[in-house]
């Protein structure tokens, strides 16, 4: 059940991901063409860009996390004898869902603090791309705790 879970929650973020970088590509084509053949581009392209890959960073980790592709230490994994690198891989799980509350907790107040705020080029308010870290920490610590209750697998049996 929980294993489900957390695989509905990685592949709903791997769409999420795959839209966005579709919708970034075709910006950046635009982008390109404009510049090139018509001497002028959009003036808010690049900015929505940027915050469309902040988003696209957040929520591919969620996918990274389920499939075991994330930044580990596996030297720690490694020099561990077999019967406790659960442990061990508990343990490093542990440091990564305490980041993910930091980036929670610090991420939310951040993006409270600028929510009056709109950038400069496309007139989104800025509590959205801000949005993007407490949401990604969230959902990375949903994750992680998925794989804690669920247990841990390797990256090859997370893709099937």
């Amino acid at each position: 059940m929980l294993s489900n879970i957390a695989k509905w929650l990685a592949k709903s973020c791997e769409v999420i991901c795959t839209l966005l970088l579709i919708f970034v590509s075709l910006v950046n084509i635009s982008q390109v063409v404009g510049r090139y053949f018509f001497g002028d581009s959009l003036p808010w392209g690049e900015e929505v860009m940027r915050f469309c890959m902040i988003w696209l960073m957040m929520l591919g980790s969620v996918a990274c996390v389920y499939r075991a592709e994330h930044m580990a230490v596996d030297g720690l994994l490694n020099i561990v004898k077999v019967k406790y690198r659960r442990h061990m891989r508990s343990a490093l799980y542990s440091v990564g869902a305490g980041f993910c509350l930091v980036l929670v907790f610090y991420g939310w107040d951040t993006a409270m603090s600028n929510r009056a705020q709109t950038a400069a080029a496309s007139g989104i308010p800025m509590v959205f791309p801000y949005m993007a870290i407490p949401v990604g920490g969230g959902l990375v610590f949903i994750e992680i705790a998925l794989s804690w209750f669920a247990g841990f697998s390797d990256s090859s049996e997370a893709q099937t």
